[in-house]
């Protein structure tokens, strides 16, 4: 791309772009997943009556969205899980950050993804999703039922995860592969499904996974919400 047309496109996006400032950093051993603190001066919160996704700038006119988790609409403050495992751009610039950068977003969006109230709620995913149902939870409050199964890489995410996820009733299973949920299979396919009749699935993460995990709920006949998150 010519610096003639890198000007071009950067005056184009300039009147869409919003600033947010990063608070604190916060990593897991190993370091490849990051609690982002960020401050959104110009987001109103006080609308978010659902899981949002906020489109970041991770390069030149390179986007990746994230899901909001922890925010509170008078500080206009949020917290990003940020799996940077990976070489993608996206991985790359959650490494880089450190608290007191500036960094940019396109704009918030709903992703239209509710609690259902007065339900059980199960979450099924990996490390990718955990900022999402951190979203749900936060949404269906302090009263809610939850219970389900992440799938993480490293073993020492699975304590940690134990550690902090203390109130819910969330399993952590290893992640034999990036790409395979061979692991959430097993769990889905262990569950007493009487007891679940009531309950709502969330299942979130690698696309072509959580296609085959709805395929296999539908058929024991329970309510799935499931959204794909790379592929």
């Amino acid at each position: 791309m010519n610096k003639l047309t890198q000007k071009a496109l950067s005056l184009a996006e300039s009147p869409f772009i919003h600033p947010a400032r990063v608070l604190a950093v916060r990593t897991w051993e190993p370091d490849t997943m990051r609690e982002i603190d960020l401050h959104l001066p110009d987001c109103d919160m006080s609308r978010w009556h659902s899981a949002q996704h906020i489109k970041f700038k991770v390069g030149n006119f390179i986007y990746r969205d994230y899901t909001p988790s922890g925010w509170d609409e008078e500080t206009r403050t949020c917290t990003l899980i940020v799996v940077t495992a990976h070489n993608g751009p996206g991985s790359r610039w959650g490494r880089s950050l450190q608290a007191g950068d500036t960094v940019s977003y396109l704009g918030v969006d709903s992703s239209h993804e509710q609690p259902a109230p007065g339900k059980p709620l199960v979450f099924l995913g990996d490390e990718t999703a955990i900022g999402h149902f951190l979203a749900l939870q936060q949404l269906a409050g302090s009263g809610a039922e939850i219970s389900g199964a992440v799938v993480l890489s490293e073993e020492h995410h699975r304590d940690e995860f134990g550690q902090y996820f203390t109130g819910w009733g969330l399993q952590s299973l290893r992640k034999s592969s990036s790409r395979d949920y061979g692991e959430l299979e097993e769990w889905v396919s262990g569950l007493s499904m009487e007891k679940q009749r009531d309950a709502v699935f969330y299942l979130v993460g690698y696309s072509r996974e959580v296609v085959r995990l709805r395929r296999l709920l539908k058929k024991k006949g329970v309510q799935v919400k499931a959204r794909g998150f790379w592929n």
